[in-house]
């Protein structure tokens, strides 16, 4: 089964609107990705101006401009959110000891396949005791909300850490294809791979012009 992920394009400030979405699945080209048509990401400003927006949806677009998309909202949003969730789990995972995250599993397979199997590295993994307790509170039906495995070292940062990560992570979706045809995406699963990869796209973001557009793209 094929992973769907986000892709946010930039797009110069001539681009016409009914253009958006034509011209970013063009320019995703350039890449190894597919388009699979445009999502629903952004909050919008103001619903006043809608014919600039692509897809607008009460206060959400696809994108737009700009200066026509709350993204601090979108970040101050998912800052709170990583802060409630890191207390979550905290409480869930305590007692338990800091966790190797699986990319430390998979390494040493690929060191040594041969003396270190791939299934042996992934019961490994899932054997250590915050690992099953945070796939055990997953498993509950009433759960809060999901605690991603994926986001270990995120955890284990700390709060703060953790609720930065989140605002990092609000815009730039799983790759962002800068103006210049630049495609930043984060080579591996590590946490520090991931958080360079985020300053980057951060920084590329803050230096647009407030009428150059973003187009969020579910890619595959």
């Amino acid at each position: 089964m094929s992973h769907t992920s986000l892709t946010i394009v930039c797009l110069a400030q001539d681009t016409a609107t009914d253009q958006l979405a034509s011209t970013a699945a063009s320019r995703l080209a350039s890449t190894t990705l597919t388009s699979l048509g445009s999502a629903g990401h952004f909050i919008a400003k103001t619903r006043w101006h809608r014919g600039s927006l692509l897809q607008p949806w009460k206060d959400t677009a696809a994108g737009g401009p700009v200066r026509l998309l709350d993204l601090d909202a979108m970040r101050v949003a998912a800052h709170r959110v990583y802060w409630y969730r890191w207390h979550i789990w905290n409480q869930v995972v305590a007692g338990t000891r800091p966790a190797l995250p699986y990319w430390t599993f998979l390494d040493r397979h690929c060191d040594a396949p041969s003396k270190y199997p791939l299934a042996k590295a992934q019961r490994q993994y899932l054997a250590q005791p915050r690992i099953a307790t945070m796939l055990t509170y997953n498993a509950l039906p009433n759960r809060l909300m999901a605690l991603p495995t994926s986001h270990l070292e995120a955890f284990q940062a700390g709060v703060h850490g953790y609720a930065h990560y989140g605002w990092l992570g609000a815009v730039p979706g799983n790759s962002f294809l800068c103006l210049d045809g630049t495609h930043l995406v984060a080579v591996s699963d590590q946490y520090a791979t991931e958080v360079a990869y985020l300053a980057d796209a951060n920084h590329r973001i803050t230096a647009l012009h407030s009428r150059d557009a973003l187009v969020a793209l579910c890619t595959r």
